[in-house]
């Protein structure tokens, strides 16, 4: 099978969590059966399983590939009319810059973990981390193996598998810091000093991040939206928030969520479908996977004992 993929006009599907306007999804390019994804703020992310011989590929978006399984015999090109025949190998990564053409053939299926990140997402990244938004992607040479790239993948495809609980929070983190992973390594700016992280945050920002997260837990909500109200960059308001409060701020906001359905699910009679749009998440199915997951209960059990 042949997949041609160009660039589309922006999709007004997907709203950014800001509320600031809409954004379109990276990962509308893809068929629907191509594998379990999860959009967010910064981009989005694919667990690409469907069988494909060979596709062209012109995005208006960045793209990051990691093979989770080797491929023998590939051929690719990126850029080029010359394709390369190379062996790919389990964590090898493919960095694809938007608007820039890519070809490649595989003798068998891949299994790759594709990460998109929209443009105008990159560059703010690069202005929060680097101080300057002049950054261009340079991808590294094929059969490159990124260690690193590989565990962020791994995670990103458990989240994915999680039965429908997959955390948006949880997935934008991973996302950003995949994104900063790609402006340290495989950008203009490689070397260039990042600030060390010291301690948690202040009190007076913890306080802020508390009471962000407990007037906004019932919608969408990235990583950037927290980082932004303590004034800090998104990798270091990810380190801080564990540090003050223990827990990862998706588990922060998981945990919010679950006492507001529960509270709801004693002290009303609301359906169950209203109750976890009231608590912030994206079905009642949704809600009930994630109670099962992280409380061993569920909603009609939780009903049945008030």
């Amino acid at each position: 099978m042949l997949m041609r993929v160009e660039p589309r006009a922006p999709s007004p599907a997907v709203r950014r969590s800001t509320g600031e306007g809409k954004e379109h999804d990276p990962l509308e390019v893809f068929p629907v059966g191509a594998g379990p994804r999860l959009t967010t703020f910064r981009g989005g992310v694919i667990h690409y399983t469907q069988p494909i011989e060979a596709v062209v590929f012109k995005p208006s978006d960045h793209f990051a590939a990691v093979y989770l399984a080797p491929v023998p015999g590939m051929e690719a090109a990126l850029g080029s009319d010359a394709m390369s025949r190379f062996d790919a190998p389990l964590g090898m990564l493919v960095v694809h810059p938007a608007n820039v053409e890519g070809r490649a053939r595989w003798p068998s299926p891949p299994e790759n973990l594709l990460i998109g990140l929209r443009p105008s997402g990159l560059s703010e990244l690069a202005q929060h981390e680097l101080g300057t938004q002049d950054v261009e992607l340079q991808p590294p040479r094929f059969g490159t193996v990124d260690r690193q790239a590989l565990e962020l993948a791994k995670l990103l495809r458990q989240e994915l598998a999680s039965d429908g609980t997959a955390s948006e929070l949880y997935t934008d983190a991973l996302i950003t810091i995949f994104g900063i992973h790609l402006l340290r390594h495989y950008s203009s700016a490689k070397g260039r000093r990042v600030r060390p992280v010291k301690g948690g945050l202040s009190s007076h920002q913890a306080r802020q991040a508390r009471e962000f997260l407990a007037e906004n837990y019932s919608r969408k909500i990235s990583i950037s939206d927290v980082a932004a109200i303590c004034g800090l960059s998104p990798r270091h308001f990810i380190r801080a928030f564990s540090a003050t409060f223990k827990q990862a701020p998706h588990q922060y906001l998981v945990n919010l969520r679950l006492a507001a359905a529960e509270k709801l699910l004693v002290e009303t009679d609301h359906q169950f479908s209203h109750i976890a749009y009231l608590s912030g998440f994206s079905s009642q199915s949704h809600m009930t996977a994630t109670m099962r997951r992280y409380k061993s209960t569920t909603p009609g059990q939780i009903r049945k004992a008030k």
